[in-house]
This record gives C-alpha cells, sequence and structure tokens, in this order.
C-alpha cells in the first residue's frame, strides 16, 4: 500500500480562519493565540457550514490544470466533485513546483496532490474517531462524510474541521488504491467552461483595480537598441494621456534583469485614463532610437548557419565510430533542414496589472512562473520576494512566452513612478517583435544503412542560436539545443552529435517543446528517408530500429521503455489502415517520439492538387500514463496538434537590419477552421502516475505531414515552414 509519512506532509503545508486547509508552504502544526484553527496546508478549505473549495496550484493557461489538480485532491480527501468549489491560488512563497511549463504540472504534483488529500481525509478520520471514541480502524469516509458502519453515525467534514485540525499530523497515511478512484480517469467539464463561454471576467486582461493608470509602450525596433531622444509633446495632447516614462535597461541594473529573462527591451511607456487612449498616446511618441551596429537579418543568419556545419564543431556525444561507417558503407544519406524562428502569438497579449505601496507590490498576472515573477519585481525594486504578492491569472494561451517576467517588471516600476495602480498592456504589434523566439538552426543529417537495411551509422550537426546562451545560463550553448538523450542515441551503435554554436542578438526562450520541435521533425524525416531508400515500409523500419528488447538504455541515467514506443506506434498505424493505398495525390505519413515524458506517434493524411496542399486528418497514439480527465486531456493532444500544424504550415519570424518583420496576423498567420484536419485521439494504456501531456504531441506533427506530402507526390520537404513551397 501506498503510504506518506508525517515528515513528507509537514513539508506540504497550512490551516486558514475558516476551517482546514491543506497546501504546500512548509508549516509546522499550532494552535493560533486565539484559539483559532492550527496551521497545516492551502490547497484543501473545509468550511464549518461543509462547503469544500479546493485550490489549484500550478497556472492554468488552458491546459487544464485548473480541473486536473483538484481532482487529485477530491479523489484522496473522497469528496464528490460536484461537491466542490474550485479557485487559483496565488503564489504560495517557498514552493518551488507551483509553474506551467515543461509538461510538469500533473507529472511533479500528481503524488503531492494525492498525499495532501489522503492526509487530510486521515485527520478528519482520526478527529471523529476521537469524538465518538472509537477505533479508526472502524469508521470509513464516503463523498464529505465519516461514517461508522456499526452504528449509522456519520458526520460531515465541516463538523469536524476544526478538531482535525487540532490534531497532530498523522505518520504513514494510506492513499487509495488507483482501481477504486472514482474522479481520477473520469470525464469532467473544465471549471471555467462557463465562465469563459459566457464572457465572465477570468483573464488577466478583465482585471481592474480602482484608480489605475493604462500603460502602452513604444519600444526600441532592436531587442536591444535604446533611446536615444524622445518628445512626448505631441502624446500628451491625446485626451486622457496623463504621463509619459521613458524606462531603459539601467532602471533595471543591467542587461540580466530577472530570472530566465534578460530580454528587457528599451522603451517610453504611455500612461492614460484608459487603454484607447494610451495606444494614441504611443502612436503620437516622437522616439530616435540608438541601435546596435549589425543587426541581423534572416538571409545572412541562414548562410552563416549552412557554412558554419563545415566548421569545428562542439562535440555532444559520440558512440563508435560513425565517421568510418558512413565512409566505407555502400548506402550513405546526407541532407541538410532547416527550422525557422517561431513566436509565441498567443490570443491574449501580455499584460499584467501591478500597485506598488508602502514598500510591497501587489500584482496581477497572467503568468506560467508566479515565483519567477516575484523573484523579478522584487530583484528589479530592491525589496524582498516576501513583499510581492503575486495573484494568478487565467491565461489566454501561452505556450512559454509567459514564464517570462518582463511584461510584470515593466508595470511593477511604472506603478511605483506614477504612484498609482498601473496596467500594462502590450498591442498585438508589441507581441509577435519583441517575444523570446524558438531558436532558427540547419540541421546535417549523414547516416549509412548495412547490407540488411538497418542504421549503421548517424551523424547529426546543427548550426544555429543557443537558448541557453542567450538566457546567459551556467549550461553549455548545445543543452538547449541538441542534447546527449536525442533520438536515434541508444538505437544506433555508430552515432556522433556537434553542434556549431552561431551567437545572435536575437531573443531566445522557451516554445512548446522547444527543441524537440526541430530535433523530432529533422530525426523523423531523415529515418523516412532511410526507410524509402532501403525499400523498407517507413513504420516497418521505425520497428526494425526500435529493436525488440523492452528497454534501451540511452544513457547512464536513462533507460526507454521501448516497448511503449513501439505500441504507439503499431496504434497509430491500425487506426489509420497504414497499409491501405490511398488515391493518387494523397499520402500518409508517419513520426513518432518520446518527448517531455510522454510516447507518441502521430499519421498525418494529406492531399496535394497542383501547388495546393491540404492536411486531411491527423492520427495521434499517445501514451502518457494514467490520464487524469479524458476529455481534458483530448483537447490537450488536439491543441498540440492545431498549434504544430499551424506552425509547420505558415510559422516564421525573419528579421531585416534586425527588426522582425511580422507584426500581427496577417503577417503572422495562425490555422483557420477550414484549414484544420479532422484529429483523432487513441490514449494507449500506460503504466504508473501521469506522464507529460501538452507539449508532446506538438513535435511529430510537422514530420508526419512532411513524410505523407513526400508518400504523395514523391518530393521531400527540409524546410519549413510549408508555405515557402505550397498555398495553404
Amino acid at each position: 500500500m501506498n503510504t506518506i509519512t508525517r515528515r513528507k506532509f509537514i513539508q506540504l503545508g497550512v490551516i486558514s480562519s475558516a476551517g482546514l486547509m491543506l497546501g504546500v508552504r512548509p508549516a509546522t502544526s499550532a494552535h493560533a493565540a486565539d484559539g483559532g484553527p492550527a496551521v497545516l496546508h492551502p490547497l484543501i478549505h473545509i468550511e464549518a457550514d461543509g462547503g469544500i473549495t479546493l485550490f489549484a496550484q500550478n497556472p492554468d493557461m488552458g491546459q487544464g490544470v485548473k480541473t486536473s489538480l483538484p481532482m487529485i485532491l477530491a479523489e484522496e480527501l473522497d469528496v464528490r466533485w460536484q461537491d466542490v468549489m474550485v479557485r487559483q491560488a496565488d503564489w504560495l512563497p517557498g514552493q518551488d513546483l507551483q509553474f506551467s511549463g515543461g509538461s510538469l504540472s500533473i507529472r511533479l504534483n500528481y503524488q503531492a496532490m494525492r498525499e495532501a488529500g489522503a492526509t487530510a481525509r486521515h485527520m478528519l478520520l482520526q478527529a471523529a474517531a476521537k469524538r465518538w471514541k472509537l477505533p479508526l480502524d472502524s469508521l470509513e469516509t464516503e463523498n464529505g462524510l465519516v461514517r461508522h458502519p456499526s452504528t449509522n453515525r456519520v458526520a460531515t467534514y465541516g463538523e469536524l474541521a476544526l478538531d482535525a485540525a487540532s490534531l497532530p499530523l498523522p505518520e504513514d497515511v494510506p492513499l487509495k488504491p488507483v482501481d477504486t478512484f472514482r474522479i481520477v480517469g473520469k470525464a469532467q467539464t473544465d471549471v471555467d467552461s462557463l465562465a469563459i463561454v459566457t464572457g465572465k471576467p477570468l483573464f488577466s486582461l478583465d482585471v481592474v483595480v480602482p484608480g489605475m493608470l493604462y500603460a502602452v509602450f513604444r519600444r526600441s525596433p532592436v531587442s536591444d537598441g535604446q533611446v536615444e531622444s524622445w518628445s512626448g509633446t505631441e502624446a500628451l495632447k491625446v485626451k486622457g494621456v496623463k504621463a509619459i516614462h521613458p524606462l531603459s535597461n539601467q532602471h533595471h541594473g543591467g542587461r540580466v534583469i530577472q530570472p530566465n529573462s534578460p530580454n528587457f527591451v528599451s522603451g517610453v511607456a504611455v500612461l492614460a485614463d484608459n487603454t484607447r487612449a494610451a495606444m494614441l498616446g504611443a502612436d503620437a511618441l516622437q522616439v530616435n532610437w540608438l541601435n546596435p551596429p549589425e543587426p541581423d537579418t534572416s538571409k545572412n543568419l541562414y548562410e552563416t548557419y549552412t557554412a558554419r556545419l563545415d566548421t569545428t564543431a562542439v562535440q555532444v556525444r559520440r558512440d563508435g565510430d560513425p565517421e568510418s561507417m558512413i565512409k566505407t558503407d555502400q548506402q550513405v544519406f546526407t541532407a541538410e533542414y532547416q527550422v525557422p524562428l517561431l513566436a509565441h502569438a498567443p490570443m491574449e497579449p501580455m499584460n499584467c496589472t501591478a500597485h506598488y505601496k508602502d514598500g510591497a507590490v501587489e500584482v496581477w498576472a497572467p503568468t506560467q512562473n508566479p515565483g519567477g515573477v516575484a523573484e523579478a519585481v522584487a530583484r528589479v525594486m530592491k525589496i524582498d520576494a516576501t513583499m510581492v504578492k503575486v495573484h494568478v491569472l487565467r491565461s489566454g494561451g501561452a505556450f512559454g512566452r509567459r514564464y517570462y517576467s518582463d511584461f510584470a517588471v515593466d508595470a511593477a516600476l511604472l506603478s511605483r513612478l506614477s504612484g498609482r495602480p498601473v496596467k500594462v498592456v502590450w498591442t498585438r504589434e508589441e507581441d509577435i517583435q519583441h517575444g523570446y523566439y524558438r531558436p532558427a538552426g540547419v540541421h546535417r543529417i549523414s547516416a549509412s544503412l548495412d547490407p540488411h537495411g538497418r542504421i549503421s551509422a548517424w551523424c547529426h550537426k546543427l548550426a544555429g542560436h543557443s537558448r541557453a546562451a542567450f538566457l546567459e545560463r551556467e549550461d553549455p550553448p548545445w543543452d538547449s539545443e541538441l542534447d546527449p538523450y536525442t533520438f536515434p542515441a541508444g538505437f544506433v551503435p555508430n552515432l556522433l552529435f556537434e553542434h556549431v554554436y552561431v551567437p545572435s542578438r536575437i531573443p531566445l526562450g522557451q516554445w512548446r517543446a522547444i527543441a524537440e520541435t526541430a530535433n523530432v521533425f529533422v530525426v523523423s524525416c531523415a529515418i523516412d528517408e532511410l526507410a524509402h531508400r532501403s525499400n523498407t515500409d517507413p513504420v516497418d523500419f521505425w520497428l526494425r530500429l526500435i529493436g525488440d528488447s523492452p528497454e534501451v538504455q540511452i544513457t547512464d541515467r536513462f533507460a526507454l521503455d521501448t516497448s511503449r514506443l513501439r505500441r504507439v506506434i503499431l496504434k497509430a498505424a491500425e487506426a489509420t489502415n497504414w497499409k491501405q493505398p490511398l488515391p493518387a495525390g494523397r499520402g500518409r505519413g508517419i513520426a513518432a517520439t518520446y518527448t517531455q515524458g510522454a510516447w507518441v506517434a502521430e499519421v498525418a493524411e494529406v492531399t496535394v492538387t497542383g501547388k495546393r496542399l491540404m492536411v486531411d486528418r491527423v492520427i495521434a497514439a499517445v501514451d502518457c500514463g494514467l490520464v487524469i480527465n479524458p476529455p481534458g486531456a483530448e483537447a490537450q493532444v488536439q491543441g498540440a496538434i492545431m498549434d504544430g500544424l499551424s506552425a509547420a504550415l505558415m510559422g516564421e519570424i525573419t528579421l531585416k537590419d534586425g527588426v522582425v518583420e511580422q507584426s500581427n496576423f496577417h503577417d503572422y498567420p495562425l490555422l483557420n477552421m477550414d484549414q484544420a484536419p479532422d484529429i483523432e485521439v487513441h490514449f494507449v494504456p500506460g503504466n504508473g502516475a501521469p506522464r507529460g501531456l501538452g507539449e508532446p504531441p506538438l513535435p511529430p506533427l510537422a514530420p508526419a505531414v512532411c513524410n505523407a506530402i513526400f508518400a504523395a507526390t514523391g518530393e521531400r520537404i527540409r524546410k519549413l515552414p510549408l508555405n515557402s513551397r505550397f498555398m495553404i
């Protein structure tokens, strides 16, 4: 039986004055001086009248954790889901796992949520046992009640909550057997669905604080440019404009102004009574910019990447002697693949509201990383992080962009300068032109086949930017772009990974599935090319490459469960009738990956008519372990596929003289409804706890589509986006 110890639970814990509250701030059990409740934990709140509020610890940006995390709490607490109210938790100081990113929200918190719910339930049982003077093991819980079956005694959780709070924390609390779950694994409606479809205030843009001003920036067109001079004469004539404040890197104490966020762009802010006035005022500003010499241009960058592929590189991984094998084998394959910069382009642009008063800052932010917001604001404002209160708002899309805190720092600084609460609102143009982009690069794959059609050698060389280098991390530049775990490491006896770091001023950061969006495209396309060179069906080639061993040691620290990768490939092939021929002009392609903790295979079906491309259908087979909320999980897979298709078809950020050329959805288009394929999602039953899900289904989409295009036309696609070749 799964159990948790008292020490582990103390690391989770708090109690509110209204009843029993369990959460994640370290604390010890104690009575308040006025006889109030003890401090244990803030995610489970039980009112004296029986009302139960569960708090979602991690930010929700559309991935559904505001529903799924409380579902886990409710399951172990043993209450009915319809009896629960769910709220978003504010930032909990000291909680390191209160972020959303890397498909880690459920993966990292599943056990902790179970333990919190189970401990609360056990304490309620103890309170009843003490009150009724009965053995603990003679009691049971069900639907928010504690029962003694032999005597038909019943007490609600509300009646027992304060008594439970006064008890010592229990030791070795049992967790429910997974096969008895009644909430987890069953379909539940997203807790915010009604508010979303009825337009209720829910998002950060909806926040209104009495007396607040609205701020809109004009930023340097070049990311590391500076304000040379400015005039606000015309801007101040706009009705409603109240003040103008320039902000530069000097306000932030240097270029690197916050954790994970060095991209503070200098600019001038216009503060007004409303957003419209602030925008008009910003349009009326006259600003002269001091830009750095030799700014980046896309054409030059890609030429540099390609040229640098022929220079000395950093060796990331070497197995065997791949160069010799490639020289001696008869079937040798070499190809280069190009991937572009990508913007996040969430539907809700960056925005944040902050109020600086008496040395403290209150922030209302659509953030993926509330702890990062608190730390960044505290550093820039030169106050302690405990003086920053962060209210976490639901985000209208994020995809990694809201992991950074630059927009929150803007709001805090302007609030201190103006003496009033300030809401900073980015325009769509600012959002696209001043983001943290998915790195671009050129990849070269060189591989050889032995006489039996198996890959005998594999060399993967990448020249491009480095997210790790831009963010000034201690990791080497290759670490964020091409790591030793990249497929097919462990599956090919002679293998070489190399990275050429090309410095650039372009701001880089998290983007949904980040490096895998490039590497899975390159690797899965190359595998498909090798399959056809060996006259082998691509599915059969994948299965032969994976092999029959249930597990393959990738590094000393990581072994991949290949049986799960095999199952998703077989399921995707089965669901699409893989070997059934399609009419002329139509094709199927497959790609597979282990990414962010989940195993995914996808088959795309396309129709190519002349220069026009239509993606007709995508079938996804996913093993993400235990599925917490099936409709929410299906929506995540569908969303990842749509996001991946949008990027594959049309996603590209280009630069001219250091300035991002795209500015809005007319030149950085997103997928329209009439371009959307039919999507089938098949969850392959997996073993154990839930795994990552929000990101893993995105990387296989682009290579599956490109491989399908080859099946339909015989033409290989090695450069994204596809609208450079096809009408979309």
